[in-house]
C-alpha cells in the first residue's frame, strides 16, 4: 500500500457491509477505500479455550464479508498483531471506524489516532453499535441514567425517523479499492480451532418478533429472535432491527433499548468491567467453592433447568433469556 495513497476502513464489531455508518463515510469522502479487520491479540491472548466459538463466529463472518467484498472487485486485508503496533507500521491517507465502548477499545483507539496523528493521518469514528450513545439520553441535569424505565421512555420520545435511517454504502461500492483477492489466515494461524457451533442464522424471523411478548418466557418454545449474536458483532445492522421493533412489538424494542442502556451504563461506568456496579456487593462474602463452581459450569447442579441451561451454553453458545435470569440467581 503506498503512503498516504489508500485509505482504510476498520472493521470491528460491524461486520456488514451494508448500513454501516463508519464504512459509508469512509467511501463517501475517500476515493480509494481498503477494508481491513484485525484479530487483535492483546484480547486473544486472554482466551484460554482455544474453541472458542466467538473466534469462530467472526472467522466464520470475516469468511462471507470477504467474499461479499471480492464480488465487488475488492477484498478485505486481514491481519494477525497488536493493532497500536500495526497502524505504527501502516500509513494510510485515513482510517475510518465504528465506535467501540469497551474500556480497553477506547484506550486503544486513542493510542491508534494519536499515533497517527503524529503523521498527519486523520482518524475518524462513527456510531453504528447502537441507537443512542454516550450522552444522547441522559436526565434532564444532564447526568447518565442509573435505572431503565426513565431511560427507556426518554429514549423513545427521542426516537425519531432520523436514527433509524439507514446509511446508503452500495451508492459508493466504486470507491472500494480495486485487487485481487488478499490471503485469509485459517482459525489455525491465529492460534484457535474450528469448533461444533451451528450459529443461528441472519434472519428476521417475523413471526417470531410480532409474537415476542407471548413467547419469549418459555425456554421449550422457539420463540426468541436469537439475533444477538449478530447485533453483537454487527453482521446485522442495528437501525434495521430497531425500526422493525418499533413497527411490530414493543416488548421487544424494549429487549433493544436494554442493549442501548448498558452500553451507556459502560461508557459513563467503565469500572463495571471488572467491579460490581454499586460498590457494597463488592463486600459480598461468596463461599468460592471450587467444586461447586465446577459442578455449576458443567450442567452437574441437581437443579434441572440451571443444568439445561448451562448444557445448551456448553454444547451451542445460547441459553434462552428467562433461563440466564435462573442460572445467574
Amino acid at each position: 500500500m503506498a503512503k498516504h495513497d489508500t485509505t482504510l476502513f476498520w472493521f470491528r464489531r460491524d461486520l456488514r457491509i451494508t448500513d454501516n455508518a463508519g464504512l459509508y463515510h469512509a467511501l463517501k469522502n475517500e476515493s480509494k477505500v481498503l477494508p481491513i479487520f484485525i484479530f487483535d491479540t492483546e484480547i486473544l491472548n486472554q482466551l484460554d479455550d482455544k474453541h472458542d466459538k466467538r473466534v469462530d463466529f467472526i472467522h466464520q463472518s470475516l469468511a462471507k464479508l470477504k467474499g461479499e467484498l471480492e464480488q465487488l472487485g475488492s477484498s478485505l486485508l486481514v491481519l494477525h498483531g497488536n493493532p497500536v503496533e500495526i497502524y505504527s507500521i501502516l500509513q494510510p491517507k485515513a482510517v475510518y471506524c465504528n465506535h467501540d465502548y469497551e474500556p480497553y477499545a477506547i484506550d486503544r483507539d486513542f493510542a491508534i489516532k494519536e499515533s497517527l496523528a503524529k503523521q498527519d493521518i486523520p482518524f475518524h469514528s462513527y456510531k453504528d453499535q447502537v441507537i443512542f450513545e454516550k450522552l444522547e439520553v441522559v436526565k434532564d441535569d444532564g447526568s447518565p441514567y442509573t435505572v431503565f424505565t426513565p431511560y427507556s421512555k426518554k429514549w423513545k420520545a427521542k426516537l425519531n425517523n432520523f436514527y433509524l435511517r439507514s446509511y446508503l454504502t452500495e451508492k459508493y461500492f466504486s470507491k472500494l479499492i480495486k485487487i485481487a483477492p488478499l490471503p485469509f489466515p485459517t482459525l489455525e494461524e491465529i492460534g484457535f480451532e474450528k469448533t461444533n457451533a451451528v450459529f443461528p442464522e441472519r434472519k428476521i424471523q417475523l413471526k417470531i418478533i410480532e409474537s415476542y411478548h407471548d413467547t419469549r418466557n418459555y425456554p421449550a418454545v422457539n420463540g426468541t429472535s436469537r439475533l444477538s449474536v449478530h447485533l453483537r458483532f454487527g453482521t446485522m445492522s442495528i437501525r434495521k432491527l430497531a425500526s422493525i421493533a418499533s413497527q411490530k412489538n414493543e416488548t421487544w424494542l424494549n429487549e433493544l433499548i436494554w442493549r442501548d442502556f448498558y452500553h451507556m451504563i459502560l461508557w459513563h461506568f467503565p469500572q463495571v468491567v471488572t467491579q460490581p456496579f454499586k460498590p457494597a456487593y463488592g463486600f459480598v462474602e461468596w463461599r468460592n467453592n471450587e467444586s461447586e463452581f465446577q459442578a455449576w459450569c458443567e450442567g452437574k447442579t441437581g437443579y434441572p433447568i440451571v443444568d439445561a441451561g448451562m448444557r445448551e451454553l456448553n454444547e451451542t453458545g445460547y441459553m434462552h433469556n428467562r433461563v440466564r435470569m435462573i442460572v445467574a440467581s
